[in-house]
């Protein structure tokens, strides 16, 4: 072919197919749309993108474009679905974050995974009431999302509602499609802002959100939803940014308590019981106490705009184990919040050892047997898990382990300053019990020490934990990067392409099991390794 006409084919080409090299553009879906393999409404749908995800923008083709989105999927999406107007600059299958006051744009960012879902819920103005207008509720949005982000949500398994679509009957659908979208053993982060109200319930006076279409949701329909997930989930997180009740807020700070609204005789209402019954893989995290009031600005909640500041590292949380659990970020939550004008005090129901995100802590454990408590308090209690101490040799140990399900052993001890693998040892090869188990120990706990037996669905690496071989057992110091390291060995799962993209209800069961990051455990005292 002639150079002429071989340059002006070059040329024709790059008109129709114009890859956007160097640019780093990203745009923001405007509608829900299904994920292509080609540009063509035809073609293999690789899944749901909703609408407010961010994705990558790699080329342009006749009407459609090609993008990658979380997880680093790439397809194709219609133009008519993107807006290049409205993104945050995110790099292509990161987590993003949303700046609150101070925040440096540098925070922590965990590999997103397909068995986490995000669930973002504003109700900013109920219809007819002008002058009730939840102050931030907006930027609520953008922060709960980049919350969930921040827990390692991809963006694609982040869905919003706001608004009209929460009226009473809304709420209640929003739950059930979250429901219907996880698989069993994933994990689900709720944020619902609103104002809070004092309604009869059942006879007596109780906490609510308004809705949109000025009903009440009760928090003992909130608590039946949690339940119902908690059922088939593996940790069920709610972030509540609502008033509940009207203690005085500064001048500054718009209210979150839609007193006018509530029922008059309820001028009060007792520590709700109905979170005092959830399941022990629930945390709920809410902006007060009971008949404590919340406040927001412009720049959205108050207690939200705290929350995403601490799981952004600003300022750098503090935890007697090293982990960010929901009693660690409360009492971050509290410190920043205590610098603001008003009163409000954020408060937490359910399990506070959950850890929501396995962000690394700048500080080490200060004690290395609570960082073993807090991993236990992580497991399966739906699973049941009996130690039996048997008869061995001196300065040995012999177990009988015995679980409800089949799953690989690992027994991890703690001293004040250290965590040691004393099973498997060394480059044993690891194969699953099925029911019970005997195994051996060649050494014995110290005498402050705790041992954790661990029986996961998955096998674990721990040379990637970062153990190392001393003497008959292996380990780790817990310092900063140990202590990292071992939550994401132990609490992640594996971490291959198909575990991180793949969601679980899409999974066979054997590969579902490999992806795993669920176990059963229980805990020792010294007493039961003398």
């Amino acid at each position: 072919m002639p150079p002429s006409n071989l340059a002006a084919l070059l040329a024709a080409a790059a008109l129709v197919l114009h890859p956007l090299a160097g640019h780093a553009e990203s745009a923001q879906l405007i509608r829900s749309e299904p994920l292509r393999t080609q540009p063509s409404i035809s073609a293999h749908s690789i899944m749901d993108v909703t609408r407010r995800t961010e994705v990558q923008v790699l080329e342009a083709q006749n009407g459609w474009t090609r993008v990658e989105a979380a997880g680093g999927r790439t397809g194709w999406l219609r133009d008519t679905s993107l807006d290049r107007s409205r993104t945050t600059g995110a790099e292509p299958g990161r987590s993003q974050t949303f700046a609150t006051s101070g925040a440096g744009g540098n925070a922590w960012r965990p590999l997103p995974r397909a068995s986490q879902h995000a669930l973002i819920l504003t109700i900013g103005q109920p219809p007819g009431t002008p002058s009730t207008v939840l102050d931030g509720s907006a930027a609520d949005a953008r922060l709960g999302a980049g919350m969930a982000r921040l827990s390692g949500v991809p963006d694609a398994n982040i869905r919003y509602r706001t608004d009209s679509e929460l009226d009473r009957d809304g709420l209640h659908q929003a739950f059930a499609e979250l429901d219907a979208h996880m698989g069993n053993g994933d994990r689900a982060f709720i944020y619902l802002s609103a104002f809070g109200i004092h309604r009869q319930v059942s006879g007596r006076c109780g906490e609510a959100i308004l809705t949109h279409d000025g009903s009440a949701f009760s928090f003992e329909e909130l608590a039946h939803h949690l339940q119902l997930l908690a059922s088939k989930a593996d940790k069920i997180f709610l972030i509540l940014d609502a008033g509940r009740g009207d203690g005085p807020n500064a001048t500054t700070i718009s209210t979150r308590f839609a007193r006018a609204l509530s029922d008059p005789g309820c001028k009060a209402t007792p520590s709700s019981i109905e979170f005092s019954r959830l399941p022990a893989n629930v945390a709920i995290l809410t902006a007060s106490r009971p008949n404590e009031n919340a406040g927001g600005t412009p720049a959205g909640g108050l207690f939200s705009q705290a929350l995403h500041a601490c799981l952004s590292g600003e300022p750098a949380f503090d935890s007697p184990s090293g982990l960010l659990t929901g009693d660690a970020l409360i009492s971050c939550s509290r410190q920043r919040i205590a610098a603001s004008p008003g009163t409000q005090h954020p408060g937490l129901a359910g399990n506070g050892d959950l850890v929501l995100a396995l962000q690394p802590s700048d500080q080490p454990s200060r004690d290395a047997r609570q960082f073993l408590r807090i991993i236990n308090a992580q497991r399966d209690q739906r699973r049941r898990v009996d130690v039996t101490r048997l008869s061995a040799a001196t300065g040995s140990t012999r177990l009988r382990v015995s679980s409800s399900e089949a799953g690989y052993v690992y027994v991890l001890s703690a001293g004040r300053s250290d965590v040691r693998l004393l099973y498997p040892a060394g480059n044993s090869q690891q194969a699953p019990i099925q029911r019970s188990a005997d195994i051996e120990i060649p050494l014995a706990a110290e005498k402050d020490g705790e041992w954790l037996v661990i029986v996961a669905d998955a096998i674990r690496r721990p040379a990637r934990a970062g153990f190392v071989s001393d003497g008959p057992s292996a380990l780790l110091r817990t310092d900063a990067v140990g202590i990292h390291e071992l939550t994401q060995e132990f609490l992640s799962g594996d971490g291959s392409r198909t575990c991180l993209f793949s969601e679980t209800r899409n999974l066979g069961p054997s590969q579902a099991l490999a992806c795993s990051s669920r176990f059963g455990a229980a805990m020792l005292g010294a007493a039961h390794s003398k």
